[in-house]
């Protein structure tokens, strides 16, 4: 698998609150895949790198955004690093506006420039096919499954997980077998993206979406696999697999956000090289439990959530703190 380091995942789904980009976490003790890509929250959607955001927020002031479209045109016909900066936007794009999604040109076009990239050692052409699938997952077309499904063999690691998160994003109840089995694939990189991806596809979820609930057997083999993962030794897949059970609203996951909560507990666990970036990474571990607790709507937090609004030393997770006690206030 290609070793290349990539660029961490930020949150597809609408947070209740603003919460900042997801970052690596290095847990001590991964190796191969998940030491390469080492992300903490598997999801679908912004790509985010301080570059490439510097690079499209002066893009926002300094100019009119293009038409979904002509960006797909300019990515084909750009090489190199440019390349993929106009997928960034184009997904940034997408994201900020849903009016932008409802082009039927848009998925076709995609796919076809995901396409016209072959596979190579090239890392702007590997990046550039991640936030092409990427995008395909915010657009949650299942017709991209025909891109989709088979990017998630990809010989790119970034590519292949980027794939995964897609198909769970678009929720189509055909892929879920795949899914299962990266769920409990040997390595914990690709079994956090499976299980993530599972836990899109909670009942809550479905149902808001007004999509076709999922049959008895495809919920109970799903459900099986998330908790199969609950059970992990490996901190971040069993950390993932608790959001993936919040999602779906069960109350055994609490248990382990209240560990996610604990910043002592995690900044024994969360140890990579850089200092600074460790405490990022609980930072977000953090944020991200909280959208768990939101989840559940479980009102047991309050007071382990007053405490971190009051004391925690991050500005970000007070501020998380202070919105998810608001948003549980309303429930």
């Amino acid at each position: 698998m290609n070793s290349t380091k990539l660029p961490p995942l930020m949150v597809e789904e609408r947070a209740t609150f603003s919460a900042p980009p997801e970052t690596p976490n290095l847990v001590a003790g991964e190796q191969r895949f998940t030491s390469i890509i080492s992300q903490f929250f598997l999801i679908p959607a912004l790509i985010a790198i301080t570059a490439v955001a510097i690079f499209v927020g002066v893009k926002m002031m300094t100019g009119e955004e293009k038409d979904p479209i002509l960006l797909v045109n300019e990515i084909r016909l750009q090489h190199g690093s440019a390349r993929w900066q106009v997928a960034y936007d184009l997904n940034s794009r997408l994201v900020r506006d849903p009016e932008a999604r409802r082009n039927p040109k848009l998925v076709p076009e995609i796919m076809r420039a995901f396409m016209e990239i072959q596979p190579s050692a090239d890392p702007d052409d590997m990046r550039t096919r991640t936030y092409l699938v990427t995008i395909l997952g915010t657009l949650r077309n299942p017709a991209a499954l025909a891109v989709v499904r088979p990017a998630m063999r990809d010989k790119d690691g970034a590519t292949q997980v980027a794939a995964i998160q897609a198909a769970g994003s678009i929720g189509d109840a055909v892929v879920i077998p795949e899914l299962i089995e990266f769920a409990k694939d040997d390595d914990a990189g690709l079994r956090k993206a499976g299980v993530f991806a599972l836990g899109l596809f909670s009942p809550k979820r479905r149902v808001a979406e007004g999509r076709e609930a999922l049959s008895e057997s495809e919920r109970k083999q799903a459900l099986e696999t998330i908790y199969g993962a609950f059970r992990s030794p490996v901190d971040d897949v069993r950390w993932n697999a608790a959001l993936a059970l919040a999602r779906w609203g069960e109350p055994e996951s609490a248990t382990a956000l209240r560990t996610m909560l604990d910043r002592t507990y995690l900044e024994k666990t969360v140890k990579p090289e850089d200092v600074s970036l460790a405490s990022g990474m609980v930072d977000e571990v953090m944020v991200n439990a909280m959208k768990g607790v939101l989840e559940l709507k479980d009102a047991s937090f309050r007071p382990l959530l007053e405490s971190l609004r009051t004391s925690d030393r991050s500005m970000e997770v007070r501020q998380a703190a202070g919105t998810a006690l608001e948003a549980l206030g309303k429930s």
